[in-house]
């Protein structure tokens, strides 16, 4: 009868400690940092299929409390000059050249 108890115990303890073991992996591919490592390169190919990422430079500068904001449409070589207003959002922005080359 002792053995008998033993064996069960001890068949309990292992079957418990398989269990855990298994439930322990598990949970690492389920943590936070794999999901966002998902999704952060899941972001990567995205921008990379997308054309137009990194096709707008800015340059803004100041000369004696005069602000000039400037964009450049890399994929077509227009520069244009954002035009002040008195409230930030009707600011617009105004061809200021067009491109030197063909498209």
């Amino acid at each position: 009868m002792k053995r008998y108890i033993s064996g069960v115990l001890t068949g309990a303890l292992i079957t418990t400690m398989v269990i855990t073991f298994i439930g322990a992996t598990q949970a690492k591919d389920d943590s936070l940092v794999t999901i966002m490592e998902e999704l952060d390169t899941y972001v990567q190919d995205q921008l990379g299929k997308d054309k137009s990422a990194g096709r707008y430079q800015l340059q803004s500068f100041q000369i004696e409390r005069t602000h000039w904001h400037y964009m450049l449409d890399t994929s077509t070589g227009k520069l244009f000059r954002l035009d002040p207003s008195r409230t930030p959002g009707n600011a617009k922005w105004i061809l200021t050249a067009e491109a030197n080359f063909g498209e």
